[in-house]
């Protein structure tokens, strides 16, 4: 065989080497569409529809460089904006919103900015740091950001109008999934679900989790629950029934590290793609009656986590930049 047709069999190997399910594909997230570049850490990510709304930065190195801020992009016309600058204030990663206002947090404060643009609104003073948020007309209701070896801590609420922030709850550990329905607050720690009225009262146990192995992460609708089950080293996708107490997997790998968020029909998570010691992870979706999980990209695994939603699309974020990609 000629020195020339060694070498040819040598390249295609190497192509074919470098398209292995274990390395970063070529042209890493192919099918999103880039809303932002060259951004400072974007992290958490909500939408109206309208816009994207993100925060970027979130260390005192990022304050030198006046990059902590909370960004807007117009899915209109793709034109982005700086919506909050930071300055002293180092936003953290907690974002929500409603019909008026973009709500955040720069980790004792929860604070609230007109969606049409303007100055910020300190609303709730000595807010313990919040982890995660959800509103109804009158209240916001958060858990504490705790990390490993965090004491036990309170669900907390406090008005949507401004005003103090008051423990709902006695004091759990590791709370990591909240949500609400008209009268209930609902939240997820270790050893299962509970509920408690929006106004106070008994803590009830919906669940109970007896294995070693902690639930992680709620989202729920009418019908169901849906959080993170650990085990064997990996989580899978749990669905629990609301109405008969009925526990299920709807999918057998998520990767609990990063967000997951529901619509109407379907889940949206990340999950790792296949092989040891993968940089790569893949954005699937999974009908909320079960089924096959579908692929909808991958790509890099570099400080991917926080996802949002609308109608049409799906928004995320990474070291740098901020895709969209249709659901």
């Amino acid at each position: 065989m000629s020195n020339r047709i060694v070498t040819i069999t040598l390249l295609a190997l190497a192509l074919i080497a470098c398209r292995s399910p274990n390395q970063p594909p070529a042209g890493s997230w192919t099918k999103a569409k880039v809303l932002a570049d060259k951004e400072d850490h974007p992290s958490k990510i909500v939408t109206d529809g309208e816009a994207v709304y993100f925060i970027t930065g979130g260390t005192v190195a990022s304050q030198h460089e006046g990059t902590n801020n909370i960004k807007k992009v117009s899915l209109k016309d793709g034109s982005g904006s700086f919506f909050v600058r930071g300055g002293d204030v180092i936003p953290d990663t907690t974002l929500a919103i409603d019909d008026k206002y973009v709500y955040w947090s720069d980790g004792g404060n929860i604070l609230r900015v007109p969606k049409a643009g303007g100055a910020s609104e300190k609303i709730i003073p000595k807010a313990p740091k919040p982890a995660e948020i959800v509103m109804d007309e009158e209240n916001i209701y958060w858990l504490i950001w705790g990390g490993e070896g965090s004491p036990p801590q309170p669900l907390m609420v406090a008005p949507k109008k401004g005003g103090e922030a008051k423990p709902l709850t006695p004091k759990y550990l590791g709370a990591s999934g909240i949500g609400i329905d008209e009268n209930f607050v609902y939240w997820i720690t270790g050893d299962g679900i509970k509920e408690i009225r929006k106004i106070g009262g008994e803590v009830i146990a919906i669940s109970h989790d007896s294995s070693p192995s902690p639930s992680i992460g709620l989202r729920m609708d009418d019908d169901n629950f849906y959080f993170c089950q650990a085990h064997g080293g990996k989580s899978a996708l749990m669905r629990l029934s609301r109405k008969t107490g009925e526990l299920s997997q709807l999918a057998p790998s998520i990767n609990h590290t990063m967000e997951f968020v529901i619509d109407e029909t379907n889940v949206y998570y990340f999950a790792e793609a296949a092989g040891p010691g993968s940089s790569v992870v893949v954005l699937m979706k999974i009908s909320k009656n079960g089924g096959t999980p579908v692929e909808i990209d991958r790509g890099n695994a570099g400080w991917i986590k926080h996802l949002a939603l609308d109608a049409k699309q799906i928004y995320f974020t990474d070291i740098s930049k901020v895709y969209a990609i249709a659901k």
